[in-house]
C-alpha cells in the first residue's frame, strides 16, 4: 500500500468538483449544457407573477375612509400649523380656506395644500372670517385661542369633522356618517 501524498488529496478534490465538460471529456450529448432557462420554467415564472399581481394591487387600492380621514388630517395639520404660529410671532394667523378649489394656506405661508378632488369640503366659521361666499378662514391669536370653527369633509357617504374650539384653540377630528 502506498502512502498518499497532501497533493493527491488535492488532485483528487479538484477532479471530484470539476464537471466532466470541463475535465476534457465531452457531455453525454456531445455539446455542453445549456445556461438558459426552459419555456416551461419561464411560463411557470410568469404565471406566478401574474397571481401575485393580481392578489396585490386589489390591497394598494385606497378605500374611501382612509382617504377622507387623510385629508381630514392635512386639514387638522394646516389649523395647527397656524395656531403655533400666531403663538409663536406673536399676531393673529389664520388657516384660508378655499371650498371651490378643495385649497389650504396658512395665512403668510407660500405653501398651498389641495385635498383630493372626490373629497367636498364646507367651512362653519365666524362672519367676519369669510373673505366670498366660497373662501374663509379660521383664525388663531396669541395666546392660543381662535374664532372658532368647523372644517366638514364628505365623501361617499362618509363625513369627517375638524372642530377647533374658540376658548382653547384645541383642534379635534371626529368621524360620522353623512
Amino acid at each position: 500500500m502506498r502512502a498518499r501524498s497532501p497533493n493527491d488529496f488535492q488532485r483528487h478534490r479538484e477532479a471530484a468538483v470539476r464537471p466532466p465538460w470541463r475535465s476534457g471529456r465531452s457531455a453525454p450529448s456531445g455539446r455542453l449544457p445549456s445556461s438558459g432557462f426552459s419555456l416551461l420554467e419561464l411560463l411557470v415564472a410568469l404565471t406566478l407573477v401574474s397571481l401575485l399581481l393580481a392578489v396585490a394591487v386589489p390591497a394598494l387600492v385606497v378605500p374611501p375612509g382612509v382617504q377622507l380621514r387623510s385629508a381630514a388630517d392635512l386639514v387638522a395639520t394646516g389649523l395647527r400649523q397656524a395656531r403655533l404660529t400666531a403663538i409663536r410671532e406673536q399676531r393673529p394667523v389664520a388657516l384660508v380656506l378655499d371650498v371651490d378649489a378643495r385649497a389650504l394656506q396658512v395665512e403668510g405661508l407660500r405653501k398651498v395644500r389641495t385635498l383630493p378632488d372626490d373629497v367636498r369640503l364646507e367651512l362653519f366659521t365666524a362672519q367676519r372670517e369669510l373673505v366670498g361666499a366660497k373662501r374663509g378662514g379660521i383664525r388663531f391669536y396669541p395666546d392660543g385661542t381662535s374664532t372658532g370653527g368647523r372644517v366638514t369633509l364628505t365623501r361617499e357617504g362618509l363625513r369627517v369633522e375638524v372642530d377647533v374650539e374658540w376658548l382653547t384653540g384645541r383642534i379635534r377630528i371626529r368621524e360620522g356618517g353623512a
